[in-house]
């Protein structure tokens, strides 16, 4: 765990004048379990969707979608040991609800979630490690920590979320590999750092950073496999390439991507 407090020390103390627009939050890993990686950006869901088919094509699978900056952003990766997949976007949650089941039933996992534009959009994989996964929603806050504590009961971990249109959202899956999970909510994004350094200290890894309904939710977990961790944040789109690219070179993956605002 040495390793992981002297990478956040250096990580947490990056500059966050001029946040009070949105900016983009990457979570970067090292042992992630990644072979190569590559992203990509996209004005439009049409043009999103040419993207992440050409990506595909060179091998690489969808492992995460984020939306800000009315840009939509695409994480891949090699090395998922995922078999195949799929993606599928609706006007409305409870549609959406609908096709989640629908792939389900075709042998599809939900992987990843999320809302942009108008349109929820998730994205489905086979062959992935968890298992016994599902999607559920409620309205208000409250009652989505409530389905969280029942799906702890189940042996289920949570392991996305998103929140939007007045609706909670989560994934959740077990053999996930994770022994226990915890999460925070923070108003500002100013304590987002130190919290992140508490649970870091506690032995616990991120899971999902997600701005939501105004404040910035931190889901965590801990795993007997540690591993080194930081984030950076950057308001400018081509800043935050150069981060990815900066930590590429040093070994990191990106596992993680938001968008939010101070």
């Amino acid at each position: 765990m040495k390793k992981i407090l002297m990478v956040a020390a250096t990580v947490l103390v990056l500059p966050l004048t001029g946040m009070a627009a949105d900016f983009w939050v990457g979570v970067f890993a090292k042992n992630a379990g990644y072979t190569d990686q590559s992203y990509t950006t996209s004005k439009t869901l049409a043009r999103l969707k040419t993207k992440i088919d050409n990506e595909w094509a060179r091998g690489y699978d969808l492992i995460d979608v984020s939306y800000g900056h009315d840009v939509w952003m695409a994480l891949y990766a090699k090395g998922t040991g995922y078999t195949q997949q799929a993606y599928m976007h609706r006007r409305d949650l409870k549609s959406f609800k609908q096709g989640v089941e629908a792939y389900k039933a075709k042998g599809f996992s939900l992987i990843n979630i999320e809302y942009g534009a108008g349109d929820w959009l998730g994205v489905f994989a086979k062959g992935g490690k968890y298992t016994n996964v599902s999607f559920g929603y409620t309205r208000y806050f409250e009652n989505f920590e409530k389905l969280i504590l029942k799906k702890w009961k189940e042996g289920a971990m949570l392991v996305d979320v998103e929140a939007a249109e007045g609706y909670w959202t989560g994934i959740f899956a077990k053999n996930t590999g994770f022994t226990d999970e915890a999460y925070d909510m923070v108003d500002e994004w100013e304590g987002v750092s130190p919290q992140i350094k508490k649970r870091w200290k506690a032995g616990y890894r991120i899971v999902n950073i997600e701005y939501t309904a105004g404040e910035w939710f931190l889901l965590f977990a801990q795993s007997p496999h540690p591993r080194e961790e930081l984030f950076a944040n950057n308001k400018d789109i081509e800043d935050f390439r150069k981060s990815i690219r900066t930590y590429w070179k040093r070994g990191f993956y990106l596992v993680d991507i938001a968008d939010g605002r101070d």
